[in-house]
């Protein structure tokens, strides 16, 4: 429920810190997420009631509103034929940090204690936060507000990314429970396969935002949903070999590499004066959906345990296939308007 309340409260900032960013500049309002996730991690620390908790988490989880601004950052501040290869590679950047914090922090929690272990991650974020102060500043967007409004295919993508996002998320929550008791992999070492997932997601969403830059992006799009596909149905038919598990996870990483392709298209049709909200709607539209595949993944699994990866094969390729088709009517060239 904690949880809960910090991420409905993260979703319900997205639009006015996506607009205040677009109205007085991005910057500012990065800094501020992130000091804000940040505090709410140090509030953690001194944890002994839950109503803090629910403090702690909300501010922790706002934090999460920094995204649609870093992609409208580097929008305003990319040349438009690097835009999808520098979105990969800070995309891959978190999930690379997920890949090297995850063991550590295991280790941190052993040898300190848990309050130890958020302490030093605590550190971590503060560090992180003192690095956005070195971003360069961009103005807001000071000419005249564009009458022009986005495409109605902006419209249709923000329509279909809740159902794609469902499908991206429905085999994570209940992944390392998969492991444990239908995989039978002992739990010393399920982190081990998160870590491939996480380490998938990395190199996919660079690997994938170079490959939009240089073929185009509907064929990253497509390209995505094919490996995603290929790594729930190993997975599937893995039973308990860890090696073909240890291939499926790495390939299921697959499921975030779309992201940075999308996020560089709709560069092309956000006027400059609304980039930071358009992206913020972008990830508002994606965390319903994300969150609606975590629902759905514990409902499908009690009802049997492989039906989440067998709902992730049947409709990896329909869906991205679909985003792709949408993908290529946004970045399609336009006439100069007369």
């Amino acid at each position: 429920m904690v949880i809960g309340a910090g991420n409905i409260a993260a979703a319900l900032a997205f639009l006015p810190i996506g607009l205040a960013a677009d109205r007085w500049g991005r910057k500012p309002f990065m800094v501020a997420t992130w000091a804000s996730s940040t505090l709410g991690a140090a509030l953690f620390l001194p944890l002994a009631d839950w109503r803090l908790g629910f403090v702690a988490s909300v501010l922790y989880w706002v934090g999460s509103a920094a995204l649609p601004l870093v992609s409208a950052h580097l929008a305003a501040t990319t040349p438009r034929a690097r835009l999808g290869s520098e979105l990969g590679v800070v995309y891959g950047s978190f999930f690379l940090g997920t890949i090297v914090a995850s063991p550590f922090a295991g280790q941190a929690a052993a040898a300190f204690g848990l309050r130890g272990a958020m302490a030093i991650g605590t550190v971590a974020f503060t560090l992180s936060t003192l690095c956005t102060l070195l971003v360069r500043a961009t103005p807001p967007h000071r000419g005249p507000a564009e009458a022009t409004p986005p495409p109605r295919s902006f419209w249709t993508l923000l329509a279909i990314t809740p159902l794609a996002a469902l499908v991206a998320n429905v085999v994570n929550p209940l992944f390392p429970v998969y492991l444990r008791d239908v995989a039978a992999v002992p739990l010393e070492r399920v982190g081990v396969y998160i870590a491939l997932v996480a380490a998938g997601a990395a190199l996919l969403s660079a690997a994938n935002g170079r490959i939009a830059d240089v073929l185009g992006a509907a064929p990253a799009v497509v390209g995505a949903g094919v490996i995603l596909t290929l790594g729930a149905g190993t997975i599937a038919l893995s039973a308990r070999s860890e090696p073909t598990l240890a291939i499926g996870s790495l390939l299921l990483g697959s499921q975030q590499a779309a992201n940075p392709v999308l996020a560089a298209a709709l560069e092309r049709v956000l006027p400059p004066s609304r980039s930071a909200l358009g992206y913020s709607a972008f990830q508002l539209v994606y965390a319903i959906g994300y969150g609606a595949g975590g629902v759905l993944s514990g409902a499908l699994y009690d009802t049997d345990v492989i039906l989440p990866l067998l709902l992730q094969v049947a409709l990896a390729i329909p869906v991205t296939a679909t985003v792709a088709f949408i993908v290529a009517r946004i970045v399609r060239p336009r006439p100069a308007p007369a």
